[in-house]
This record gives structure tokens, C-alpha cells and sequence, in this order.
């Protein structure tokens, strides 16, 4: 039985706080392995503007030193819509006695409710909850706030005395970094080099990502 964490977005591009994260998650809850899952076509976020096969590339030149951490391509290679609900479906069936870990930040997991088939996540997963103590959690609906307090464990130890069914929230550090952010300072020529491992800043200057989007 193996521990496996799964970190989906859009890697738009990837950056030093999903690597952060995904780091941070393995050692505090000693996975095997994270996967970092690329979107194909995000249902609630606009189409990214790197191609899936520049995204790919720039993921594995982000994590070429950390052995310890993976790139999974089923939703590009599925061509359709990422719905998370699906990929876990299929992660199920491949990993069927492993224990999954899906890591999502507290401000997306406050709006989880607009998620296809989202009370039916956990049948196949924990979530991990990235927590900050300056996050504001009021601001989700009663149903949510429902579903969490049903489901949610505090003792770390009882993660794995279940393939899936828990929310955990762990605390993370403040990274305050994000795609949208990198892709506007790039356009705007302002140094990005705390924000990207050099390798992929040098993978967007190569191949002209990001400029005039």
C-alpha cells in the first residue's frame, strides 16, 4: 500500500509555491510520491494560454531534482473537460489499494460546492486541506460547511486507516505567488526569478510564452 498525493491545476506556469506545496504535503504526511496533475480544459478557470504539450514540459523541468514528485497526464490525454471527480474515478481504478490524497488550497476548497459531484469526492480520496492561519473560512454555504464538519479529522494518525473519506487541514506556509500574477509581471518585463525555478524561466524566454496575453 503506498501513499499518493495528487496536486491538479493548470501549472499555467508552474511555480516555486505549487512545488512548495507539494513538498511541504509529502513530508508532513510522508507520501510515496505526489502527482501533479495538468488540466486539459479547467471547468471554472479560462483556457490556459501554454499549450498542454509547453505546460508538460515546463512541469518536468520544474521537478527534474525532486524524486519524490511526478507529472500524471490522463486529463491532457483524455481531451476532455478536467472535472476532478472523473480523475479520481480513474486514479481509483488504477491505485485500487492505495491510499489518494487530493491537496487543495482552503480558498478553493470554500468553493468546492460548484464542483462536479462534489460531495461524492471522498469515495475515492482524502482532501487535504492547505491552511493558513489568516484564511478566512466563514465565507462558504451551509451545505459545505455540513459535508466538512461530517467528514473532517484532526488526528493525522487515522489518514491511513482508511483508503479515502476524510478532509484534513494542514498547515502550509504563506506563498503568495500565483500563475495569473507571474504571467502579468512577464508581459510587464519585471524580474520573475524568485517566482520560477530557472530552468522553466528559461523554457518561456526560449519558446516566447506569455508575452502580449
Amino acid at each position: 500500500m503506498r501513499l499518493i498525493g495528487i496536486l491538479g491545476g493548470t501549472f499555467d506556469p508552474i511555480h516555486n509555491g505549487h512545488i512548495r506545496l507539494a513538498i511541504e504535503v509529502l513530508e508532513k504526511l510522508k507520501l510515496d510520491e505526489v502527482k501533479l496533475i495538468p488540466a486539459n480544459i479547467p471547468p471554472h478557470r479560462p483556457t490556459p494560454f501554454a499549450s498542454p504539450a509547453d505546460r508538460k514540459k515546463m512541469i518536468k523541468l520544474a521537478i527534474s531534482d525532486e524524486k519524490k514528485l511526478s507529472i500524471d497526464l490522463r486529463e491532457i490525454e483524455n481531451g476532455n473537460i478536467s472535472y476532478t471527480v472523473n480523475t479520481l474515478k480513474s486514479l481509483r481504478d488504477e491505485f485500487s489499494n492505495d491510499i489518494i490524497f487530493l491537496i487543495i488550497g482552503v480558498d478553493v476548497f470554500n468553493m468546492i460546492d460548484d464542483w462536479k459531484e462534489w460531495q461524492s469526492l471522498l469515495n475515492y480520496t482524502h482532501i487535504i486541506v492547505a491552511n493558513r492561519s489568516s484564511d478566512n473560512e466563514e465565507n462558504i454555504s451551509g451545505a459545505l460547511r455540513k459535508w466538512r464538519n461530517e467528514n473532517k479529522m484532526d488526528d493525522i494518525n487515522f489518514l491511513t486507516s482508511a483508503l479515502s473519506g476524510y478532509i484534513y487541514y494542514i498547515d502550509t506556509p504563506i506563498v503568495e505567488i500565483s500563475s495569473r500574477m507571474i504571467r502579468k509581471y512577464y508581459n510587464k518585463n519585471k524580474n520573475i526569478d524568485d517566482y520560477l525555478p530557472s530552468n522553466v524561466i528559461t523554457y518561456i524566454k526560449e519558446n516566447n510564452l506569455y508575452k502580449n496575453n
